[in-house]
């Protein structure tokens, strides 16, 4: 079961030359749904994604009611130390993808608007976020 977290307001996609864009999800009764993911950059920008302490800069969030939530994670402890990667610059591309269960989100979405949300920091550390959306039916 997915629960939902705090209610979240930042502004997305306003970092210009920088586009997220993603396939249709797949889903596996074992795995959840697989969401793929792809960053272009054309920038002479360069942004930083990758946090310390937590488990990534991917994010899952649910529009309910007019209001975006990030969706918790299903443990409080990863086992894994995370990757920084550079965009911008020289470097115009990046692809990932958020499997539910190994990114511990469980294997079940309910019914509703969903988006991935990729976190970049520019090299002040002031945090921007590239989001696209998606529908579970």
């Amino acid at each position: 079961m997915i629960t939902l977290g705090e209610p979240v307001s930042y502004p997305v996609n306003q970092v210009d030359g920088f586009e997220l864009t993603i396939e249709k999800p797949t889903w596996s009764p074992f795995k959840g749904y697989t969401i793929r993911w792809a960053v272009t950059a054309n920038s002479k920008e360069i942004y930083s994604f990758g946090e310390d302490g937590s488990p990534g800069f991917e994010y899952l969030e649910r529009h309910i009611d007019e209001q975006w939530y990030r969706l918790t994670y299903s443990q409080d402890i990863f086992p894994f130390n995370n990757l920084e990667f550079s965009l911008g610059g020289d470097s115009t591309g990046l692809q990932g993808s958020i499997v539910q269960k190994y990114d511990y989100y469980g294997t079940r979405l309910e019914a509703g608007t969903y988006r991935v949300v990729l976190e970049m920091k520019a090299k002040d550390g002031t945090p921007h976020y590239l989001a696209a959306e998606f529908d579970v039916e």
